[in-house]
């Protein structure tokens, strides 16, 4: 019985460190101060804001060209509690972008990637392209909404309309698919 109280005590003991080990909250985010000037942009760069469940959140600078996963790696990665399938990892990162990390059944706010307002086409900066892959957008009403922001942006999605480029059917069919960002 001593003998195997002697194995039992240390073996209890390595048990207890290596779960205090796993179980040990992560350190606190760094404290960025008010007063700390936000990266300058760089030709060849993108800055991104990185949030939610991840492990540093706040602002990266990566080159151009960089994926979302590359943002979430350089902050620190996303946190055990974070929804592993809400974002699209492989995505580009556009500069100015904000990445939220949700949490399983979290909405991701406004804005976020992922959000409802960053997936829809900003018809005052979406390539003629994006705009046809809308439906019932072909490449020369995708070509007459690019001319008619190059004369005016448009402030609002129902100026798709007004200015004689879609029909009311096809407007029906887009509306909540664009916005003027």
């Amino acid at each position: 019985m001593p003998r195997l109280l002697l194995l039992a005590v240390p073996a209890l003991a390595l048990l207890g460190a290596g779960v205090g080990l796993v179980t040990r909250p992560s350190p606190p985010p760094p404290v960025v101060e008010a007063t700390d000037p936000p990266p300058a942009p760089t030709p060849g760069a993108v800055v991104v804001d990185v949030v939610g469940a991840v492990a540093h959140p706040g602002v990266v600078r990566l080159p151009a060209g960089s994926r979302v996963l590359d943002a979430l790696l350089a902050a620190g990665g996303m946190t055990g509690d974070a929804d592993l399938s809400a974002l699209n990892k492989a995505a580009p990162l556009r500069d100015g972008m904000r990445i939220y990390v949700p949490r399983p059944g979290e909405p991701v706010p406004a804005g976020g990637l992922g959000s409802t307002a960053e997936t829809k086409v900003d018809i005052n900066h979406a390539s003629a392209a994006e705009i046809e892959a809308l439906p019932g957008i072909g490449p020369s009403t995708a070509a007459k909404i690019v001319r008619s922001r190059e004369t005016r942006p448009y402030a609002r999605v129902e100026e798709l309309q007004t200015r004689g480029l879609v029909t009311p059917r096809v407007f029906a069919d887009i509306k909540d698919l664009v916005s003027t960002r």
